[in-house]
């Protein structure tokens, strides 16, 4: 009964630890609810790391920008009307700058001890998905879903920025 009792209360403290350690960091990012939803929904943000709550946020990143690609090729293939052709394929290149470069030099970057590198990824995802978003509004169409992404993906980027900057 002892050992279970330690074991409770051991329990009880890494849960508060984790919890802790999302807490401080999301209140240092532009967007508090978001940045705990997205640390807390992934297991890895109980290893007690900065460097790996920032990597959860790159996943989470990753995950949503692929979706966006995912729509964007499916809306080029769906013969589309022509003032969205243009649009379409600036936001094609934006998403693949995201999923080729700067979500890996983010990786790299945070896997090698070198934030600086880490920021310059996230503000360069952040950028790439108010580009397309921007591509969009600039031609007077809207289309919601891919809309709801680039927001996703430019709010995500925003938060992971403000992670990383934790680090330098």
């Amino acid at each position: 009964m002892k050992n279970l009792l330690f074991l409770l209360i051991f329990l009880a403290i890494i849960l508060q630890t984790k919890a802790n350690l999302v807490e401080t960091t999301c209140k240092n990012t532009p967007n508090y609810s978001l940045c705990v939803k997205t640390l807390l929904s992934d297991k890895r943000s109980g290893k007690g790391d900065i460097t790996t709550l920032a990597l959860i946020m790159v996943d989470a990143i990753k995950s949503k920008a692929n979706q966006a690609a995912i729509t964007i090729s499916k809306l080029r293939r769906s013969n589309p009307p022509a003032a969205w052709k243009d649009a379409l394929k600036n936001c094609a290149f934006s998403y693949k700058v995201i999923l080729t470069a700067s979500m890996p030099e983010a990786i790299e970057a945070l896997t090698k001890g070198d934030p600086k590198f880490a920021e310059d990824g996230m503000v360069g995802s952040s950028g790439e998905a108010q580009e397309c978003e921007d591509y969009f509004n600039g031609s007077g169409i809207k289309y919601t879903q891919l809309s709801k992404l680039n927001i996703a993906v430019h709010k995500l980027s925003d938060v992971g920025r403000a992670i990383v900057r934790n680090l330098l």
